[in-house]
């Protein structure tokens, strides 16, 4: 009987086909992934669509988008699998073309796409590891779907605009709410009104100053230059004369003494109208330990009353407003301040205080006559025993009381004990910062709490709002490397291909399988041993040359295909 030539079911079209229209299918996918994924760059996403809403709405959200974007991922991982995989069966036939394996290494060999415990075959291993290293490939296709959707994210992106907006002002040289005034012959100044009182003492207790109302929303913030008063302080007494406790009972020194002065004094102003004296102020802190002051501790302050400009910065981002001095110009002194006395009735202007004087001043007496101006006496009396043990017991006076209030933050309350008869103060460096301090915060309280008028000035507004970000070059890099991972197995498998001049199954369906590989000289093997048989594929010589598995000497071949087997086995 004549030799029939190797032929298989589909021939050369159909292999050559799956494989180069499959890699083409997952380039132009990989091109319509990146195009779509393009076209969402930088746009807000829409909430999530329930039933019913619209196609778009549904392809430009966030859980669409994440949807088509692993569709897209997933074909193309299906794609390069058919056309590598296409080509793993090639060589895998022109492996068992080559080299005998047992009926266990072809099980694991054509598992191998679809069960990773083919790997763990050893027959697999020896015989054919240029097939283990090309199914493992096609495994890592499966990495796609993981990786090519991550490259579109969401992010939250701020957006700044520039909005006018009506702002809070409070003009001190327009208002007389924070002084009281007694109408007799002239206008004269008598104290604070319950306002600025108000204001100090809360600003005092809080530690802070009151919290301002945004007029632009929850994320914005402006700028805004205010013209009030302001303290600078520094160690030292620049009026030593001002810090006389002699009349006082207490030991001398005692653990506070403060007055009020004038630095560099001016009784007189322009208009020959008494001005306000004793502007300014001094204190003295001496730490006391049992009664008795610590000689070596002694510190002096002055602070100095100014007219100054404020630059401030108003941000409100969410629930927590924020005030930053960003810069404090001192003026004049304020006590080179126009005088706040009028004349008789008849006099023209008389009847209109200098507002802004006044309510300088006002703001001043309020820290000094409650909180400020007035010692603290360190009182031991007699001592006397309890359980044995020796006892003194004293008190710490303030005169006046509330001055207890404004000192209590001045006071290092670790190192403290009054019933002991040791009060400690915080280091001297630090305490003319509290009162700088003070004095700000107040005048921040009053544009918070108390604004006369508003004007309109530029707020920036910012949005936070999601964006999707798409990174082009990472998604590239995925689809890259398995778009050339596959053109390099397609590549091997079409030489393997033409190589085994279309023997083979070169379809991957049973029909083509059954009728590659049947051979009726293996109903006798016993295949509970398959671990022992070994098989090949070549030319059956009772079939006439019909290409099938079977025992390696039961196949024949001829004088062609014996010189091509001879030469590829010896490489």
């Amino acid at each position: 009987m004549a030799q029939q030539p190797p032929q298989g079911r589909h021939g050369y079209f159909v292999p050559v086909l799956k494989i180069v229209a499959a890699w083409v299918v997952a380039l132009a996918l990989a091109a319509g992934h990146h195009a779509f994924y393009a076209s969402l760059n930088h746009t807000a996403p829409t909430l999530d669509p329930t039933w019913g809403t619209n196609a778009s709405l549904l392809v430009h959200s966030q859980a669409g988008a994440s949807a088509i974007g692993t569709t897209f991922a997933f074909i193309i991982s299906s794609a390069l699998g058919v056309s590598a995989g296409t080509a793993f069966l090639q060589c895998a036939w022109r492996v068992v073309r080559t080299r005998a394996f047992t009926v266990s290494g072809l099980d694991a060999m054509w598992s191998s796409q679809t069960n990773i415990l083919a790997f763990l075959s050893l027959d697999f291993w020896r015989k054919a590891r240029g097939i283990v290293i090309l199914s493992g490939l096609t495994w890592a296709f499966r990495l796609v779907v993981t990786f090519a959707p991550g490259t579109l994210t969401v992010n939250t992106e701020v957006s700044t605009t520039s909005e006018p907006c009506s702002i809070p002002e409070f003009d001190f040289g327009a208002t007389g709410s924070l002084y009281t005034a007694m109408r007799g012959i002239g206008l004269t100044y008598v104290g604070p009104s319950l306002n600025a009182q108000r204001i100090v003492s809360t600003t005092l207790l809080g530690g802070q100053p009151l919290p301002p109302t945004s007029p632009c929303g929850t994320n914005c913030s402006y700028v805004v230059i205010v013209d009030a008063p302001s303290f600078s302080c520094s160690m030292g007494a620049q009026s030593p004369s001002a810090l006389n406790w002699t009349g006082a009972d207490a030991p001398s020194p005692p653990p506070y003494f403060a007055a009020t002065t004038d630095i560099m004094p001016t009784n007189v102003d322009n208009s020959g109208k008494f001005s306000f004296s004793d502007w300014d102020f001094q204190a003295h802190y001496t730490n006391y330990t049992e009664w008795q002051p610590d000689p070596d501790s002694g510190v002096n302050i002055t602070c100095i009353a100014y007219n100054s400009t404020y630059n401030l910065n108003y941000t409100f981002g969410g629930t927590t407003p924020s005030v930053v001095i960003e810069q404090l110009v001192l003026h004049q002194r304020a006590n080179e301040l126009p005088g706040n006395e009028t004349g008789p009735p008849s006099e023209p202007g008389s009847e209109t205080l200098n507002e802004g004087t006044a309510n300088y001043r006002a703001l001043f007496d309020s820290i000094y006559d409650a909180y400020g101006k007035g010692s603290v006496e360190a009182v031991a009396g007699p001592a006397f025993q309890i359980l044995g043990e020796p006892v003194q017991p004293g008190s710490f006076n303030y005169m006046p009381a509330s001055l207890q209030i404004g000192q209590a933050p001045l006071v290092n309350a670790a190192a403290t004990d009054l019933a002991l008869g040791n009060l400690i103060w915080i280091p001297g460096a630090e305490i003319p910062l509290f009162f700088e301090s003070l004095m700000q915060n107040v005048t921040l309280s009053i544009l918070a709490g108390y604004p006369t008028q508003t004007s309109l000035t530029t707020c920036l507004v910012s949005s936070s709002e999601p964006h999707f970000v798409y990174n082009p070059r990472r998604l590239w890099l995925i689809y890259g490397l398995g778009l050339v991972v596959a053109l390099l197995c397609d590549f091997i498998g079409l030489i393997a291909l033409f190589r085994n001049r279309a023997v083979g199954a070169t379809g991957n369906n049973f029909s083509d399988f059954l009728t590659a590989t049947r051979n009726p000289e293996l109903n006798a093997l016993n295949l509970k041993e398959k671990g022992r048989i070994r098989l090949k594929y070549g030319p059956i010589a009772s079939e006439g040359g019909r290409y099938a598995f079977g025992i390696p000497g039961s196949l024949g071949y001829s004088g062609k295909e014996v010189e091509t087997l001879l030469f590829e086995q010896s490489m």
